[in-house]
């Protein structure tokens, strides 16, 4: 088992996660007007609430370098 640091991948991942968070919030409540920062950042600290700080996970869904 490999571990990853959940907060980590948010934060490297954050524009594209960030991206598909609103187009999907948008998608269910095209009409609602909301702060997306906000919206994002009580997603992200739920996340990162509900994950404890080093999640393991299994090895074939880690890839190394060099491809």
């Amino acid at each position: 088992m490999a571990k990853i640091k959940i907060e980590g991948v948010f934060k490297h991942l954050d524009y594209e996660i960030k991206k598909a968070f609103i187009k999907t919030v948008r998608k269910y409540f095209p009409d609602k007007e909301f702060d997306e920062k906000a919206i994002y950042k009580d997603f992200f600290d739920a996340v990162t609430a509900e994950c404890k700080r080093w999640e393991s996970i299994p090895d074939d869904l880690v890839e190394r370098e060099p491809y």
